[in-house]
């Protein structure tokens, strides 16, 4: 793969990378070859630099970690860890994506209505 090649998939991989790392924070993607592996952790680092945000880069086995080091700093942050928020917001992308709409939960009423004895 030539220079210019590596740095289009660098950043290619930088901007698909950006939703997932606001959103969780966190990005794992495995690896083949070493350079794979550097080329992932490249992205990382500039898909941190697309979001102004710091990020930090750790290979583990086959893997490449790329997290936030500053997430849930942000109250929003910490309340998209909430699983019912996290819910809303997985429903909300299938919905955006034209994917089928995970099942909603109904409510029911604590007081059913009654028919009257009128």
């Amino acid at each position: 793969m030539s220079q210019d090649d590596q740095q289009g998939r660098v950043d290619e991989l930088a901007t698909e990378w950006s939703t997932p790392l606001r959103r969780t924070g966190h990005v794992r993607v495995r690896f083949a070859t070493e350079s794979q592996r550097d080329l992932y952790r490249r992205a990382g680092r500039k898909a941190g630099r697309i979001l102004g945000r710091p990020v930090r880069t750790v290979v583990t086995g086959d893997q490449v970690h790329v997290m936030l080091d500053d997430w849930m700093d942000n109250p929003l942050e910490r309340q998209v860890e909430d699983p019912r928020t996290r819910k809303a917001i997985d429903a909300a992308f299938a919905h955006a994506a034209n994917e089928p709409e995970p099942p909603i939960a109904s409510v029911t009423e604590l007081r059913p209505q009654r028919p009257c004895a009128d």
